[in-house]
């Protein structure tokens, strides 16, 4: 019998902001322990949250192979590995310390405007430990802010947000993105022109890669349901569109460098598209062994669940040029805020956009006003896909850019 662990521990703090000032500080200390046993091409589970005896939760998992769920899969085997992504962090007395000084300033400098919502410390780590030779641990650290900001007399529930994520805090940075955001804010300009032009997304927006994950699904192509089921091995996007999943140090998306399976990629990447050409899509175990497809080592798992399939960190590779030069001299609409966009079953894509900004690439120039946004996939991936930038060039974010059809809603 094949015993596994399949272990989370999740801290928090996190420094909840109501009307520009500090409403509560929340902690958190939560520990979860998953239980597996394989045996006959079953598989058995049961798991605890908090201080557990694990030989009970042994004896429940073994138990639990008399529901019979198949698993007729070989477990991961003989392979320790142990990464520690973190950075040094505030202690939490620094953090509320620099919070703090942080809404002191907003609140002196953008007296029109008020701030919500968190700033937060997340420290994770996972662990699949079995007795066929596995040991991971993956520990890693996220310090985060979310600022939602609202003009003092608008009657929308919020104007802007700020996004923050990185290894460690810099009320600097928060600071300076917001001053940015509310400069360009308050200097409302026109589109330079109608129609198709170059529409940046910043990376962490999921909005444009929405269509190309879904169809990208194992199980959506085996079963001749997705888009791309008649083109896997074939060149449909632009050369300069590779995607790949990947759980590499730069990637801080709190995705273990293995799979809920215990599947590690070389060098924790697994290219799915490259050059515009689709390789694969994205599998777990079952998946792979269903449709005879390669193991991209893509199941994801709650800790007393049975692992399935899941996107786990799809990113577009970089290009070597930064944002200001993927311009090439024009102007760029920065989607800031597209709540409501979606793709059709056969690709077209529309979105209203309630907030953006147009840039040259090196800085907001100001605020358009509420547009709607249109392509279609093979196209916004083709022709028209831009690139992703090689820079942090935008409220310290990479960006993607597209040229898509824009006008006034």
């Amino acid at each position: 019998m094949i015993k596994e662990k399949y272990i989370n521990n999740f801290k928090e703090i996190s420094i909840n902001i109501l009307q520009s000032n500090i409403k509560s500080v929340r902690k958190k200390d939560i520990t979860k322990i998953g239980f597996r046993v394989y045996e006959n091409g079953f598989i058995g589970i049961a798991g605890a949250v908090g201080k557990v005896d694990e030989s009970e939760l042994e004896k429940r998992a073994i138990e639990n192979l008399k529901l019979e769920i198949p698993y007729p899969y070989e477990p991961s085997a003989n392979l320790v590995k142990k990464v520690d992504y973190r950075k040094e962090a505030l202690s939490h007395e620094e953090l509320v310390k620099e919070v703090e000084e942080l809404l002191k300033l907003l609140r002196e400098e953008f007296p029109d405007f008020i701030f919500s919502n968190n700033v937060y410390i997340q420290d994770f780590e996972t662990k699949l430990i079995n007795n066929k030779g596995i040991n991971l641990t993956h520990i890693d650290r996220v310090v985060g802010a979310g600022i939602i900001i609202k003009e003092k007399n608008s009657v929308n529930v919020f104007d802007a947000f700020l996004r923050y994520v990185d290894r460690e805090y810099s009320g600097e940075k928060i600071l300076n993105n917001i001053r940015e955001t509310l400069t360009a804010y308050r200097n409302k300009v026109e589109l330079p022109i109608k129609g198709k032009q170059p529409v940046v997304f910043l990376v962490d927006d999921g909005l444009p890669l929405m269509k190309i994950i879904e169809e990208m699904n194992g199980y959506k192509v085996g079963t001749g349901a997705s888009l791309f089921k008649d083109f896997i091995g074939e060149k449909k996007f632009s050369d300069k569109f590779t995607l790949y999943q990947s759980a590499e140090e730069e990637e801080l998306t709190r995705i273990e460098f293995f799979d809920a399976e215990g599947v590690v990629n070389p060098d924790y990447r697994y290219t799915l598209i490259e050059n515009g050409k689709i390789i694969t899509p994205y599998t777990d175990k079952k998946t792979a062994s269903q449709f005879n497809l390669p193991l991209t080592g893509s199941a994801s798992s709650e800790y007393d669940k049975l692992p399935s399939l899941a996107p786990r960190n799809l990113v577009v590779k970089s290009s070597d040029k930064t944002l200001k030069e993927l311009l090439d001299g024009q102007l760029g609409v920065l989607v800031i805020i597209g709540s409501g966009g979606d793709f059709t079953q056969e690709g077209v894509f529309g979105t209203p956009v309630q907030l953006a900004f147009l840039t040259d690439g090196e800085k907001l120039l100001g605020r358009l006003p509420e547009l709607t946004i249109s392509g279609e996939l093979y196209s916004m991936f083709g022709d028209d896909f831009v690139g992703k930038s090689q820079d942090k060039g935008l409220l310290d974010n990479k960006t993607m850019v597209f040229n898509l059809d824009v006008d006034y809603i």
